[in-house]
């Protein structure tokens, strides 16, 4: 009863508030919300649901440094270049505002690191602050001293919640330690809000552990700055392998791709960075938890594929259908089309991600394309349909830039709601979201190297293929491709498999269109 009461109340709440909404917007009071932004808020509050991206044998800058031995100092190099590098990064000055059914962001002047010690079992064991030389007020040594081992202490004793609840959990602890000193929560709220590093110790000789995505989950940020930073320090070469796993409120994908392709062009490379060949189906890395308690109950893998066969395949089918399509089909299309053939996919509505420039007034964000590939299969041959199908894709795509788009306008919609009715209403029907979104998505950043998949708090229950650039070299001098995956614990580790049959499908069907057993008129 008290659900029903709930929902009922929620439903009352959306209806009139869309209905004022629009009334308003219309008599040009207000301005419809960008849609996105807000949604992610609202479905990407676990620890599951941060992404990440990585960069791989980068010269680490030279800046004068205090640290005993060879690797206190290239770790304090480290921390010194990553804070002057952000200091000029208009994308790194956000922090979240955690509410009780939405994470916000907001825009700040200035970007602190603050370096994060901690035990193999995720206790932070120090912390060291970095501070940007735009900031002032900064307090005494002593009550910054008393600061961090407050904050210590008090992240320690949150370190099991839902990430959710924690960071809000985690200042509230720390608010009620320090009491009434104003100088020293001003500079808590400070170190909480900053980006945060860590230095993990790995064998960079062994691919696994080099190329293996850290385990952010137990490295988990102080919760309000929304990037968190893992090195990889090879001291004897003074270079760094460098991953940065980031809330999605903070930001999306390909801009924290861009920021950190203009990181790499900053520090330098130390030299070539050869990848792990192709996995043949086999999983490289994985399948690993990646959740934190009380949430969600996700897995996340990594495999590497060759990818050639599936781009092979589609310069053959736009050389042939471009004109019927209308222009060029899509990578993601085309993935989406070969999966959908699979049986652990038949009928999936699949979803998959548009990187959308800033226009009209609204920031740059992300909108996604949402098609049923089994809709419009019309026979028993492979390509029936298939034109139709990509042609639909590329018109979404193309609303999508122009914010034209169905799901942009339902986000927008549902934006006018107020964020507690909007979670109510979700979580009382999360097959809303597979109807809308579907149940799989594939993204891709053509510029990642290893790309771990973001999730989603609800829905999403066939999982999330995350996809990164196609020409990444190996020592044979073939080309590969990271893939991860995460989804549903249990269900994602024979993923690798199914994308390597879809992708030796690929080769198939490339060899017929030579030999001319393809139809050359899809329907």
């Amino acid at each position: 009863m008290p659900g029903r009461v709930a929902r009922a109340g929620a439903t009352i709440a959306a209806v009139t508030s869309v209905l004022a909404g629009r009334a308003m917007i219309f008599l040009g009071l207000r301005r419809a919300h960008e849609g996105w932004r807000r949604t992610v808020g609202i479905l990407l509050r676990s620890e599951s649901t941060r992404f990440a991206l990585s960069a791989f044998g980068l010269r680490v800058p030279d800046a004068p440094v205090r640290g005993a031995g060879q690797l206190g100092c290239l770790q304090e190099k480290t921390a010194h270049a990553l804070l002057t590098f952000l200091a000029t990064e208009p994308d790194a000055h956000f922090r979240l505002d955690w509410r009780a059914a939405i994470t916000l962001r907001q825009r700040i002047p200035f970007v602190d690191v603050v370096v994060l010690g901690f035990a193999g079992d995720g206790v932070l064991q120090s912390l060291t602050p970095y501070l940007s030389q735009n900031a002032v007020d900064v307090p005494s040594p002593k009550t910054r001293t008393q600061v961090h081992a407050v904050i210590v202490t008090e992240y320690n004793e949150t370190l099991q919640l839902p990430e959710a609840m924690r960071p809000r959990r985690l200042r509230a602890r720390v608010q009620a330690r320090l009491g009434s000193r104003g100088d020293a929560m001003a500079y808590a709220a400070r170190i909480l809000s900053a980006a945060c590093l860590s230095f993990e110790d790995v064998d960079r000789s062994d691919a696994d552990r080099r190329f293996g995505p850290p385990a952010f989950w137990r490295r988990r940020p102080l919760g309000f700055g929304y990037l968190s930073w893992v090195a990889r320090l090879e001291p004897e070469r003074g270079c760094v392998d460098l991953w940065v796993s980031a809330q999605h409120v903070g930001l999306d994908g390909v801009p924290l791709q861009d920021l950190l392709n203009r990181l790499e062009r900053t520090w330098g490379s130390a030299g070539p960075v050869v990848f792990p060949a192709a996995a043949d189906g086999a999983i490289f890395h994985g399948p690993e938890c990646c959740h934190a308690s009380g949430e969600r109950e996700v897995d996340h893998l990594l495999t590497f594929v060759d990818f050639s066969p599936v781009l092979t395949l589609r310069r053959k089918l736009n050389a042939r259908y471009a004109a019927a399509i209308g222009g060029d089909a899509t990578v993601g299309a085309l993935i989406g089309w070969l999966l959908s053939d699979e049986p652990e996919f038949t009928g999936v509505r699949i979803a998959s991600t548009v990187d959308v420039s800033a226009s009209e007034g609204y920031e740059r964000d992300v909108d996604v394309v949402s098609l049923r590939p089994a809709d419009y299969r019309t026979g028993r041959d492979p390509w029936d349909g298939f034109v139709e199908y990509a042609r639909e894709f590329n018109r979404l795509i193309a609303a999508a830039r122009n914010r034209t788009s169905p799901i942009r306008a339902g986000m927008q919609t549902a934006g006018l709601i107020p964020p507690w009715a909007h979670a109510t209403l979700v979580r009382a029907d999360p097959a809303s979201l597979d109807r809308t979104f579907g149940t799989l998505c594939v993204t891709i950043i053509r510029d990642a190297r290893v790309f771990v998949a973001p999730m989603t708090d609800l829905g999403l229950g066939h999982g999330f293929f995350a996809i990164g650039s196609t020409n990444l070299p190996t020592a044979s001098g073939s080309r590969v491709t990271a893939v991860t995956v995460k989804g549903d614990a249990g269900r994602v580790a024979a993923y690798p498999a199914v994308l390597h049959r879809a992708i030796q499908r690929a080769a198939a069907l490339s060899d017929a269109m030579r030999t001319g057993d393809c139809p050359a008129r899809p329907q």
